[in-house]
């Protein structure tokens, strides 16, 4: 049927002509933003994969950074650790020269070298967050990288560095108390009559019908802080050699012996070789010694090699705890190094993934872009014909 009232072929032409219009327009959007999907209405379900695997992206970028700042603080302790393994060994070799019997040095000086080294291995602990004052890194330390999926996603997200303990000196086993002065203190200097000591080489009976306690502080490098031991005489009393067997044997344990001097009166002696400090109870008039302080703590020779022994062995236990340390550290490490390869990867293959998604392909949408532009060329020549397709109708009313 020819009309002049509607024009089918025209119609038909824009309809198409606008829909060409539309392929040309997507085509040139995917094509100057590089994107396949441009809005939501593009591919709804496409869009929401794709942006999983950017958030997952952005996480794993973020968690190589918080790996690598890891990598950094593991390195900081290590390099720490190193400096006060060197020190270590010369404080081993301090404790070795002052050990020996041969040594003419001064052994004074030798020990302030020594003291100076642990105040420095102090400083640096808490340098490096391992110390006394600051101990920031010790413990457990969690990096969070990411990447972790499933039911354990925050853990497996997660690396754990264990192990990381204080290495100051005295968790090291040589700071208060570790010496290489070699110095002798007094074993004990008898008490006198001055003192109200009462000989214990008579016949007669002591602390009858009571007791009498002793304090004992030793404050030597070896000592083991205070102790207490306790006489007790009975209804009987006691001899003075039973209360020496009594003394001995809650004191040997210490290292501390009971004796008495040349004129029968109480005295103690260290084993150790350091000073001990004695304070007897309040006595009666058959106690053993005056309610006074019966040793005295001076330094009677400098010739020992008793400290510095004791030293050699604490720095050699103290060398294999920092070593354990320095191996956790270590272990750190390698861990956090290995967690970035990985993280890298996956955050390589979940852009990849994206990508696939997202992305436009351009070759693709070159030959769609001259395929809209023929179409729409096209579209434009056919409803110039439609349009004058009615002009025919007037040849009829000629």
């Amino acid at each position: 049927m020819i009309s002049i009232q509607t024009n089918y072929a025209s119609m038909v032409g824009e309809q198409n002509l606008n829909v060409n219009n539309n392929f040309q327009t997507k085509t040139i959007e995917a094509l100057t933003s590089g994107y396949r999907i441009n809005s939501s209405g593009d591919d709804p379900a496409g869009l929401a994969v794709a942006n999983q695997y950017a958030a997952n992206v952005s996480q794993l970028t973020q968690g190589i950074i918080n790996a690598n700042s890891g990598v950094s603080t593991m390195q900081i302790i290590d390099g720490g650790m190193s400096n006060i393994s060197t020190m270590l060994d010369r404080m081993q070799t301090l404790a070795t020269e002052s050990a020996s019997g041969t040594f003419t040095g001064n052994r004074a000086t030798v020990n302030s070298e020594f003291q100076t080294l642990v105040g420095e291995i102090n400083r640096e602990a808490d340098n490096i967050g391992l110390g006394v004052s600051n101990h920031s890194n010790a413990g457990t330390l969690n990096v969070y990288i990411g990447g972790g999926a499933g039911a354990n996603a925050q853990a497996d997200s997660q690396v754990q560095i264990t192990g990381l303990t204080q290495v100051d000196a005295n968790t090291l086993g040589v700071g208060t108390g570790v010496d290489v002065s070699g110095a002798l203190y007094s074993t004990g200097q008898n008490g006198s009559a001055a003192v109200g000591n009462v000989a214990m080489t008579g016949s007669g009976a002591l602390l009858t019908n009571d007791s009498q306690t002793f304090v004992f502080t030793q404050l030597g490098p070896a000592g083991t802080g205070s102790f207490t031991a306790t006489v007790a005489g009975g209804s009987a009393g006691i001899t003075g050699s039973q209360a020496l067997a009594s003394l001995n044997a809650q004191l040997n344990p210490y290292g501390v012996q009971a004796t008495t001097d040349a004129n029968g009166f109480l005295e103690f002696q260290n084993t150790y070789a350091h000073a001990i400090g004695v304070t007897a109870g309040a006595p009666t008039t058959t106690g053993l010694a005056a309610a006074a302080t019966v040793n005295a703590t001076t330094v009677v020779g400098s010739a020992g090699t008793a400290d510095a022994l004791a030293a050699v062995a604490k720095i050699n236990t103290a060398i294999s705890t920092l070593g354990t340390a320095q191996g956790n550290v270590g272990a750190g490490e390698n861990d956090l190094n290995y967690a970035i390869g990985l993280a890298t990867s996956q955050s390589t293959n979940f852009s990849s993934a994206e990508s696939q998604i997202r992305d436009a392909d351009v070759a693709t949408e070159a030959a769609n872009l001259t395929k809209a532009q023929v179409l729409q060329q096209a579209s434009v020549a056919a409803m110039a014909q439609a349009n004058a397709a009615p002009q025919a109708v007037l040849k009829l009313l000629q």
